[in-house]
């Protein structure tokens, strides 16, 4: 009998290739947004350390330059941060996307290895049920020579 052979065996590498693009593709997105969110707290940290400044500055010995750039750099740092917030949602979004597509390619991938596992398994059913017909038939051939 002829050995297994699975059909879609090109498409089932060819999923498991982009399996591995989605994992590094989703590895990659998890970095950028652990990279992101780090900013994002560093900049909520020079928020709160300006605006505990402007805090001292203004119960203090009253210096309106000095307030004036504190109050200045506490906007400043504040649209950082919100400019840092913006880019964890987009780093966000890519990761759920990421994962989504990374989801979609285990799923395809395991489709296809369990239908090449069936596959398989009829294949093994048809060369026991020919390899038991070529033993009956040896059997017979054996009894009738006799």
């Amino acid at each position: 009998m002829h050995r297994f052979k699975f059909k879609l065996e090109g498409v089932l590498s060819v999923k498991l290739r982009l399996e591995e693009q989605a994992k590094a593709a989703f590895a990659s997105a998890m970095q950028t947004l652990n990279a992101c969110e780090q900013k994002r707290d560093d900049a909520a940290a020079r928020v709160a350390a300006y605006e505990a400044r402007l805090e001292e500055l203004v119960n203090g010995i009253l210096n309106i330059t000095e307030i004036t750039v504190c109050r200045d750099a506490v906007r400043i740092v504040r649209e950082d941060l919100v400019e840092k917030e913006n880019a964890v949602k987009r780093a966000s979004n890519r990761v759920e996307m990421c994962r989504k597509n990374l989801s979609n390619a285990i799923m395809e991938r395991k489709t296809l290895e369990r239908l090449k596992e069936k596959e398989f398994e009829n294949y093994i059913k048809e060369y026991n049920e020919e390899e038991r017909k070529q033993i009956d038939e040896l059997v017979s051939y054996r009894h009738n020579a006799k």
